[in-house]
């Protein structure tokens, strides 16, 4: 019965994963059509993350879509013109989300009150006699 039982999970398992595998979807060619489509919804003025094919990556600001590149603003301490950026160099291009500073500033301010109270808690506890 054990035996049986076993196969079974072992049979069920590997039906499971070849079944998911499969329902990922297709691949998709990222060409230039496929990153003028993208970038082509993206507001200018917007903050993107660039990835080239040379290996650079890049925080910059959506200023120009055309139909053969983007051009970017690109945001480094130091300015430096806009520079154009081909559609076949783009390996990755992504909207940068900007988190809630106020969000996150709550979240901190809610782990610091936890741990004093956590840590006053213990003094307090370690004190009673």
């Amino acid at each position: 019965m054990k035996r049986l039982t076993s196969w079974t999970l072992v049979l069920t398992v590997l039906f499971a994963s070849q079944h998911l595998h499969a329902a990922q979807g297709t691949v998709v060619d990222r060409s230039s059509g496929y990153w003028y489509a993208y970038a082509s919804k993206l507001p200018i003025g917007a903050t993107v993350r660039v990835r080239t094919t040379d290996g650079k990556r890049h925080t910059a600001t959506l200023a120009v879509v055309d139909p053969e590149s983007i051009t970017l603003e690109l945001k480094t301490r130091i300015p430096e013109p806009a520079r154009r950026v081909p559609y076949s160099e783009i390996l990755q291009l992504e909207l940068k989300k900007n988190g809630s500073p106020i969000a996150r500033s709550v979240a901190i301010g809610a782990g610091v009150g936890a741990g004093f109270f956590l840590v006053m808690l213990g003094i307090f506890a370690a004190s009673w006699d």
